[in-house]
């Protein structure tokens, strides 16, 4: 395996002082120690390779364990490790693309996991795309391809499936609930693993809440964590806040303090997109995911439609008005659905806040721009960046065709592109 790309990257890192550099500088160095870091880590890739052989011949303890307590790592990151191994062991070039630095262990982590539950056969097919996989990791960021690997192990998956499999069976079958008291800590932990179904349900209806919270008095004194939490748990307990939300407001003058409200209560809504012609039949591939962009099983989609009430979400379709102008502040329930379409969350190109946790930005203000509610003007933000625009200094416009420019308190560009998130995957099955 080459060493010159990691060699020049200890060097740099050995004579660098990032005390002394300018934000470029730093960028570099960043890119130095992460070429250095994916070689070690293809070090305890082989190590672990290592261990198993002496492990099998009754000479080591197993190697997850050896590798957690002589690397100084979590029993977790052990077993992570071991999977890493398995997974190189069957994709050479993946090892040697950690070796070289090309990719982090992040990327290779992710393919393991969702090879990790494939039958042989299908984790056979899966690890036979390693030079699609590898195109692919050059090309996103680590979010972005955690979750193409997922729809393409989910397509794998049900290709393989026979007429009577059901993916969802499997999945409810596997949903727990573990519970437990941490002694240091005294805070108590419960685990929840569920199925996409279920989970969109809890949290759609933990949305609900949270948005009834909001407007609710002395909301202002908690932060947007413990409004989470409270929300969570008013929605599993069957609480319902009343409250006064100013998204269904009539604006009466120029400022905050003229603002009119009543009072409203959410219904809560869970949503799937997919694509309509993979929905009938007549595609082999396409988009099917919760709004927060986790893949479903297109078989469950299917089934679903039969009992739910379906809203075709075709921009600007049925009549509803998606463009408010300056009549309300806040956007609509059509809009929003109309935004969760294109956006699986957050429009900030570095984060993966899903859509449900987002609130609705005008990117012309609305008060201080006059900035109108209409879909052109409108973004998914989370609360930290939310902040960021508002009150951090950075500055955020946005094209007609939703190109977003995001600009640092120093004026400099920090990025430039499609807002635009809910797109086909690449990965495709040969």
């Amino acid at each position: 395996m080459k060493r010159d790309r990691t060699d020049a990257a200890w060097a740099a890192l050995c004579a660098s002082d990032p005390d002394e550099m300018s934000r470029d500088e730093v960028a570099a160095l960043l890119g130095e120690a992460r070429v250095l870091r994916a070689w070690l880590d293809s070090v305890e890739v082989r190590a672990a390779r290592r261990l198993r052989e002496l492990e099998a011949s009754g000479r080591a303890e197993p190697a997850g364990s050896m590798i957690a307590n002589a690397g100084g790592h979590s029993s977790r990151d052990g077993h992570s490790i071991t999977e890493r191994e398995e997974l190189c062991g069957q994709m050479p070039d993946v090892e040697e693309a950690l070796c070289e630095g090309q990719i982090s262990a992040g990327y290779v982590d992710a393919m393991a996991s969702a090879a990790r539950d494939l039958p042989e056969a299908g984790r056979a097919e899966f690890t036979a795309m390693a030079e699609q996989l590898l195109a692919r990791a050059s090309r996103l960021s680590l979010d972005a391809f955690r979750r193409e690997c997922r729809q393409l192990a989910r397509d794998i998956a049900d290709r393989a499936a026979g007429p009577g499999d059901d993916e969802i069976a499997r999945l409810r079958a596997a949903s727990k609930v573990t519970r437990w008291f941490d002694r240091q800590t005294g805070m108590h932990h419960t685990l929840l693993v569920l199925d996409p179904l279920r989970d969109s349900r809890l949290h759609a209806a933990a949305a609900a809440e949270l948005a009834r919270l909001r407007g609710a008095a002395g909301s202002e004194r908690l932060d947007w964590d413990q409004l989470k939490v409270e929300a969570l748990v008013n929605s599993v307990a069957g609480v319902t806040t009343s409250t006064t939300d100013d998204e269904a407001a009539v604006t009466n003058g120029p400022g905050p303090s003229d603002r009119s409200r009543r009072v409203v209560d959410r219904v809560p809504e869970a949503t799937l997109l997919i694509s309509y012609d993979w929905l009938i039949g007549h595609a082999d591939h396409g988009i099917c995911e919760t709004e927060d962009g986790e893949p479903l099983p297109v078989a469950t989609a299917r089934r679903l439609c039969c009992d739910a009430e379906i809203i075709p979400q075709v921009l600007g379709g049925n009549g509803e008005v998606l463009d408010e102008g300056r009549s309300r502040r806040t956007a609509s329930r059509s809009q929003r659905r109309a935004l969760r379409a294109m956006h699986r969350g957050c429009a900030h190109p570095d984060c993966n806040v899903g859509f449900s946790s987002c609130r609705i930005h005008h990117v012309r203000w609305w008060w201080e721009h006059d900035g109108p509610t209409d879909i052109d003007n409108l973004l998914p933000l989370c609360e930290r960046h939310h902040h960021l625009v508002h009150e951090g200094g950075w500055v955020l416009t946005m094209t007609p065709d939703r190109v977003a420019i995001w600009r640092r308190p120093d004026g400099a560009v920090y990025h430039r592109g499609t807002t635009i998130d809910r797109v086909e995957h690449q990965l495709r099955i040969a």
